[in-house]
């Protein structure tokens, strides 16, 4: 199993800088929405969609930035060893492919021999033995 370090993370690692920077973002979308639903300084200021604006912008920004988080991590590499489903998908292809290649590959050449069988040609590269008899069959 992975070591855990139990030592104190940097500030990047943690949750704080992705709150921090999703509560910047709710707070600016939150603060021009507050100045812009108002419609001038002649009108009450809107802080009921301030608020509503100030929610979604932090959920929405949170959200983001986690699957950022998630997607930039690199799997650990033990997860790539061992067998059962962690096993390394590629090597077994190509095990696969090369064992049908040979396969085919020995059956054109049994073919290619019965071939030959049948036309009275002879395996060993002499001449034909038409109407003589093979003591080897």
């Amino acid at each position: 199993m992975a070591e855990d370090d139990k030592g104190r993370r940097s500030l990047l690692e943690t949750v704080k800088v992705p709150l921090i920077f999703s509560f910047a973002m709710g707070f600016v979308a939150g603060f021009v929405t507050l100045i812009t639903a108002s419609g001038g300084t002649d009108n009450v200021a809107r802080l009921d969609l301030a608020l509503i604006v100030f929610g979604i912008a932090f959920i929405a920004t949170l959200l983001v930035i986690s699957m950022l988080h998630l997607a930039s991590r690199e799997n650990p590499e033990h997860l790539a060893e061992g067998s059962g489903v962690n096993r390394n998908s590629e090597e077994l292809y190509r095990q696969q492919v090369a064992k049908r290649r040979e396969d085919a590959r020995r059956r054109r050449a049994d073919e290619a021999a019965q071939a030959r069988r049948d036309a009275g040609e002879s395996e060993d590269g002499e001449e034909p033995t038409y109407g003589r008899r093979d003591d080897r069959r």
